[in-house]
C-alpha cells in the first residue's frame, strides 16, 4: 500500500486533535527537523499528556517518525494533511485506484460529491538523488536539501502556477483545480502516454498538435518545458495532453532557447524513430520560437 493509499485508509479514522498534532508539525517543517512534544502542547494548546497519546497514533500509523530529539512528519503524514485540505475545502471526497506511479510522483483519482472525477499528483522527488534534483531545478535551495518534504512542496506550487498560466490560453495541459502542500488536483485526463502508442492514424497531425502547444505555450505564456518526452504527453486517439511541468522555465531563463530546442528535438526524434515522420529540427525549432509559421513535415 502506498503512503497515499495508506493516508486515504486512515483520514476518516484521525480525529481532530490527530490534525492539530500533525498540522503543528507541519509548520516548523523549514525550521525544523524534529519537533519536541512540548513545543507541539504549547502550539496547538493541547495538555503535554493528549499530545503525548496523539502522538504514539501517529507514529503507529506510519505518519510521523520518533527520533532522538523529537518527531519529525514524514511522507504519508503529509498527504494526510494535503487530502484533509482538500476535503475540508469541499473539492473531493474519496480516492480512488492508481493511474500513474513514477521516479518523482504517484497520481491517484479522485472523486467529489457531484461524481466529478479528478487527479491527485503527489510528488515524490526523494526518489531519486539529491545530486540530480540540485543539478536539474531551480526550486531546491541547498538550505533545505535534507528536507525532501519541503522540496515537493515546491516543486507542486511551481507546477500548479504552470498550469494556471498555460491552461487558460488553450495549451493542453491538465485544469488545476487547486494545490496543497505537495499534491495538485486536477481535472482527470482520459489517454495513454505517447510511448506505448504503437500506431496512430495520423501521427503527422499529432506531432503538428503538440509543436503548436509549445509554440502557444512559449510565446503566449512565455513558458518552456525543459523536460519534454514521449512518456509525458497523454494522447487518447484524438486529442494529446502535456504533462508534469515541474521542471519548466520562463523564457528569460538565459538557457530557456536551449531547453526550448531540446524538448524539441526529443518530440522530432520520437516521431521520427517510431512512425518515420521527418522536419528539420531548425525549422521545427523556428516555428515553436515564433520566428516562422513554416513547418514543413514529410510523413
Amino acid at each position: 500500500m502506498s503512503s497515499a493509499e495508506q493516508a486515504a485508509r486512515f483520514l476518516k479514522e484521525l480525529e481532530p486533535e490527530d490534525i492539530r498534532v500533525l498540522l503543528a508539525i507541519e509548520k516548523v517543517l523549514r525550521a525544523r527537523e524534529q519537533v519536541s512534544a512540548d513545543y507541539i502542547a504549547n502550539s496547538t494548546k493541547l495538555h503535554v499528556d493528549e499530545v503525548e497519546y496523539r502522538l504514539s497514533r501517529l507514529n503507529a500509523k506510519g505518519f510521523i517518525v520518533k527520533r532522538n530529539q523529537g518527531y519529525s512528519l514524514v511522507s504519508s503524514g503529509l498527504d494526510v494533511i494535503a487530502l484533509y485540505a482538500f476535503v475540508k475545502r469541499g473539492l473531493i471526497s474519496g480516492m480512488g485506484r492508481a493511474l500513474g506511479v513514477g521516479k518523482e510522483a504517484d497520481v491517484f483519482e479522485a472523486i467529489n460529491d457531484k461524481g466529478d472525477l479528478y487527479a491527485i499528483k503527489f510528488f515524490r522527488i526523494g526518489r531519486i538523488s539529491f545530486r540530480d534534483i540540485k543539478r536539474k531545478r531551480a526550486y531546491t535551495s541547498p538550505l533545505y536539501s535534507h528536507q525532501w518534504l519541503v522540496v515537493n512542496m515546491g516543486a507542486a506550487k511551481r507546477e500548479y502556477m504552470v498550469l494556471k498560466k498555460l491552461y487558460p490560453i488553450g495549451v493542453a495541459v491538465p485544469e488545476p483545480i487547486a494545490v496543497e502542500r505537495h499534491a495538485i488536483l486536477m481535472r482527470k485526463v482520459f489517454g495513454s502516454r505517447l510511448s506505448e502508442w504503437r500506431d496512430i492514424d495520423n501521427p503527422k497531425r499529432v506531432l503538428i498538435e503538440i509543436l503548436s502547444n509549445l509554440r502557444k505555450a512559449y510565446i503566449e505564456g512565455g513558458i518552456v518545458s525543459s523536460d519534454l518526452s514521449e512518456y509525458n504527453i497523454l494522447y487518447d486517439g484524438e486529442k494529446i495532453c502535456i504533462i508534469d511541468w515541474p521542471q519548466a522555465v520562463g523564457k528569460e531563463h538565459p538557457n530557456s532557447l536551449i531547453l526550448l530546442d531540446r524538448d524539441v528535438l526529443n518530440i522530432l526524434t520520437f516521431f521520427r524513430r517510431k512512425f518515420k515522420i521527418d522536419c528539420p529540427l531548425e525549422a521545427a525549432t523556428f516555428y515553436v520560437r515564433g520566428w516562422s509559421d513554416n513547418l514543413p513535415i514529410k510523413a
